[in-house]
């Protein structure tokens, strides 16, 4: 559970790396499951493996017979306690995503806010990073802005480089801001605000790193089934409109597709 200095340092900042971690055992299981579909799906460039937990994904064509795997692990007793105390006990798993950067071909994910493409009204939701691999600074960790959460949500514009995410925030309104790298072990976890800004950069090294992120919000908001699908210029979807969410605690609100964890 996070002390309360954590949670005002959470608020404050945008970001937190709790005192706590995954045992080796369930490191090893968490590497296993994401080389399996790492291997099983060699036409999704890794960093865009989304909604693992999910049987066949977010569009249906992702080759994941351990999805049951992903969805007991966003169970996590200690994650969703901890999720609890910062979004409430009203709460529900609405995504994950595998984000594994290749040795010598780790693609960047440039500088953004979440909160510029979720479909989450108003916006109480929060990401838990858990890292397969060590993440450094070498290797592409996560780097975010400190308190940049309590800032609007900036225009994000399209990049035409070869990066995991086709847009982000204009570099005009990143001068003179501080970033602050998430140097994680195997088995250690980050969790990060849907506005604050945040990206990750190349992985150049011999180093890979991988992680998953689940995404949690509190059912007292909406998970909006209207918002328009995030499409990528590069043919990558991300479909909000029939995704099933999971029921972690409390009530599901107003929200639709919901189901309950076995």
């Amino acid at each position: 559970m996070l002390s309360n200095k954590e949670i005002s340092n959470y608020k404050k900042d945008g970001y937190l790396t709790p005192d706590w971690m995954f045992s080796n055992k369930e490191i090893i299981s968490l590497k296993d499951n994401i080389d399996k579909i790492i291997y099983k799906n060699p036409s999704i460039r890794p960093e865009q493996l989304v909604c693992p937990h999910i049987k066949g994904g977010t569009n249906g064509n992702l080759i994941n017979t351990n999805h049951k795997y992903f969805l007991k692990l966003a169970h996590t007793k200690t994650i969703t306690d901890i999720v609890s105390q910062i979004l409430g006990n009203n709460l529900i798993l609405w995504g994950s995503q595998i984000f594994c950067k290749p040795s010598y071909d780790g693609m960047e994910v440039p500088m953004h806010q979440d909160s510029h493409y979720w479909p989450i009204k108003p916006m109480s939701t929060c990401s838990i990073w858990i890292a397969a691999d060590k993440a450094s600074k070498i290797n592409g960790c996560l780097t975010v802005i400190p308190s940049s959460h309590h800032e609007n949500t900036y225009k994000h514009k399209i990049i035409n480089n070869n990066t995991a995410l086709d847009a982000g925030i204009d570099k005009k309104y990143l001068k003179n801001k501080a970033k602050k790298y998430i140097i994680l072990k195997p088995g250690q976890i980050s969790i990060h605000d849907a506005k604050i800004i945040h990206g990750s950069e190349k992985n150049n090294s011999p180093y890979r790193r991988a992680g998953i992120v689940f995404r949690y919000m509190s059912s007292n908001s909406i998970f909006d089934r209207n918002v328009k699908n995030h499409e990528q210029k590069d043919g990558h979807i991300v479909n909000y409109s029939k995704r099933p969410i999971w029921l972690i605690k409390g009530n599901k609100g107003q929200n639709t597709l919901v189901k309950k964890y076995k």
